[in-house]
């Protein structure tokens, strides 16, 4: 079993309904995908149309002394995805051992059985310390070709990912066109980039409760989501 987290510089780059789509793409390829909510937003089970109204999770199950993995919904055959839940916001803190590294490392292990990939849609924002210390066997960095995702990403030590996966790109916009040639001069010997383009599909996949490789599977998203999915195998098999 593979590890895989998508870590954003900041919020609202799409992240969570990026690893629905590479989670869907995966499974698409025959692999066995398990898609774990650590965020307390707890939104990536809607894109998989759990209901809106929808509290257990795992985090609910660890404060109620239950197993972890009982709050695991296959959502396609293949595709299973373990939600966050709805945890009150004073009982936040009293979840901080469960969502250490090791722990993790060690839920892997018995998941391993049953699942060739285990993502991981973590909070926000990348430097939160909950994200800092979360090690997986595949980091991807999120960002958009922007100024404000420029400064951040200087802040980061690129080192620690293996791909910076840029979300909603435009060709049509010299600037971003220009901040990707920059990013592919600076990063060219430290970090692989890869680009999903800007597509309304995604947000009409998201309004349909369904990721994008199922809403819309020739769109173009679609299409750089399949090539990332297949560049995580290929990675895999390495």
């Amino acid at each position: 079993m593979i590890s895989l987290a998508l870590h954003g510089l900041r919020g609202g780059l799409g992240r969570t309904a990026l690893l629905a789509a590479l989670g869907y793409a995966m499974r698409e390829l025959g692999e066995r995908v398990l898609l774990v909510d650590m965020s307390p937003d707890n939104l990536l089970g809607l894109h998989f149309n759990l209901p809106l109204d929808q509290r257990d999770g795992w985090a609910c199950a660890e404060l109620q002394g239950r197993p972890f993995g009982e709050p695991i919904y296959e959502v396609l055959d293949g595709l299973c995805l373990m939600p966050f839940g709805e945890v009150a916001q004073e009982r936040l803190d009293d979840l901080g051992a469960y969502q250490q590294p090791e722990v993790w490392r060690t839920r892997q292990t018995a998941l391993a059985e049953h699942f060739d990939w285990l993502l991981f849609d973590l909070p926000q924002p990348v430097a939160a310390e909950a994200t800092r210390g979360f090690d997986t066997d595949m980091r991807i960095l999120v960002a958009e070709a922007e100024m404000t995702s420029h400064v951040l990403l200087g802040r980061q030590p690129v080192e620690r990912y293996d791909l910076l996966l840029v979300n909603r790109f435009d060709p049509a916009s010299s600037l971003q066109s220009d901040v990707v040639m920059v990013w592919r001069d600076l990063f060219r010997n430290q970090l692989p980039l890869q680009l999903v383009h800007r597509d309304e599909a995604f947000g009409e996949a998201f309004a349909s409760k369904a990721p994008v490789g199922h809403y819309a599977p020739q769109c173009l998203a679609s299409r750089d989501v399949q090539s990332l999915a297949v560049r995580c195998l290929a990675r895999r098999q390495a």
